[in-house]
Parts: structure tokens; sequence; C-alpha cells
């Protein structure tokens, strides 16, 4: 048998006994020419159908459904994965918007928590500054002594034996005119009038240094005491700040 081959056979004469060559590749091949020919019956998916039997349409529809079904899990697990995913996303995003709106919160309410405690100090040393000098001013009416222990404050503040020049309100110089036991235990030298000082204070002068112990200078170092004391501390630098929004990279 021959060998098959694109061109045509041409079989030579058995009584010849000599080799002779094939036709010339130029020649038309056809499919009788070529060596095949199609399977009767199977031209078509239909008629493949039709030559099977039941128990083979069966299993090719088993086959068939296993595919279906293989390709349908496959695409069901790609997309449930890629809704876990987004849906992952999305509560990592509305976790870090959370966190963030509560550390803004958290510094805005500090903030005005430290704001209204500042303003309600302010506020309560200013009452207090202001009951001090009423009560302050209505002692010096009955109590000459305050004027008295405010020279003593000074003196404790000077040299030994030198004498002092002060300055009060006309009332309070004649007190101490009329006082001189007390002039001479607190080395008064010299008494100068000022109405423009309220009774109870006054200025003090030696050779070399002078001293504001007037009404209004004592009131004002108790209202600086006060806000000192209740001033509110300052913000810690450990009070949580904004985070930084993410970026995409």
């Amino acid at each position: 048998m021959q060998k098959w081959c694109p061109e045509s056979l041409v079989s030579t004469p058995a009584s010849s006994g000599a080799f002779e060559p094939l036709a010339p590749a130029t020649a038309s091949l056809d499919a009788d020419a070529s060596g095949f020919r199609s399977e009767a019956g199977f031209n078509d998916p239909q008629n493949l159908l039709r030559q099977l039997s039941r128990e083979e349409r069966t299993q090719i529809m088993e086959l068939l459904e296993q595919d279906l079904r293989r390709e349908y899990d496959d695409r069901y697990r790609q997309e449930t994965a890629a809704r876990n995913d987004a849906e992952s996303e999305r509560i990592r995003t509305l976790t870090e918007q959370h966190e963030r709106w509560q550390r803004e919160l958290t510094v805005g309410v500090r903030r005005e928590v430290r704001d209204a405690l500042s303003t309600l100090a302010r506020h309560t040393a200013a009452i207090a500054a202001i009951m001090a000098t009423k009560l302050v001013r209505r002692e010096v009416e009955h109590d000459p002594e305050i004027l008295v222990r405010a020279l003593e404050t000074v003196l404790y503040k000077t040299a030994a034996g030198c004498p002092l020049s002060v300055t009060v309100h006309p009332d309070d110089a004649s007190w101490l005119e009329s006082a001189p036991a007390v002039r001479e235990r607190l080395r008064i030298r010299e008494i100068k009038e000022d109405r423009r000082l309220e009774p109870g204070g006054c200025l003090v002068k030696t050779d070399e240094l002078e001293w504001d112990a007037t009404v209004e200078r004592q009131l004002a170092v108790l209202t600086d005491a006060l806000d000192e004391a209740l001033a509110v501390p300052p913000a810690q630098p450990d009070d949580p700040a904004p985070a930084p929004e993410a970026t995409d990279a």
C-alpha cells in the first residue's frame, strides 16, 4: 500500500515492472483524490447526537451539567470574593472615618471645656476681686489698723533704723498726726497728704527706695493671686489630635 501524499497517486501497469513518477504537483486536487472523505451522519452536533444511544446522551448531559456547575461555582466564588473585598474596604473606610470623627470630637470638646473653664475662672476672679474690694473698703472705714499693717509690711523690707516718708489720704494723715506712738514705732519721719489715695493705703519712701502699698495695688496683687489659683492648665501634649486623612497610593 502506498503512503498518503497530497499529490494524486498514479498506479503503474503491473506488467511493466518499472517505476513511474507521480503526476505533476500542479495537478488539481479534489476531495476524492486527497484520500479523505467525511463520515456520514457526523457533520454536525445534531447528527452526532442522533447516532448516540440514550445512555451516551445521558452521560454527555451529565458531563455538560458538571462543566456548567463548575463554571457557575467558580464565577460565584469570584463574585462573592469581590463583594467581600468591597464590603471589607467599605467597613475599613467607615471605621477610619468614625475614629477620625471621634478624635476630632474629643479634641473639640476638650478645647471647649478648657475655654469655658478659663472664662469661668476669669469671671470668678473678677467677682472675688470685687467682693474683696468692698470688704477691704468697709473694713478701712472702721479699722485704721489696716493702714498700720500695710506700713508694717513695708517696714520689714527696709534697713534697720531707716526713717520713712509716707503719703496717705488726709483722714489717715490726721489719725497718724494724733498717734505719736504709732509714728515712733513705724519710724515715720514725714507725713504727706494726697486725696487721690484711698483710705487704708499709702506710698512709702526712704532715701533710696519706694513702695506702693495703696489699696488699689493690694487689690491688684490679690486679683493676680486669684487668677493664678483659678487658672486652667494648658493643653497637655498627649491630647489626641486629628489624624491626617489617608491618601490612596
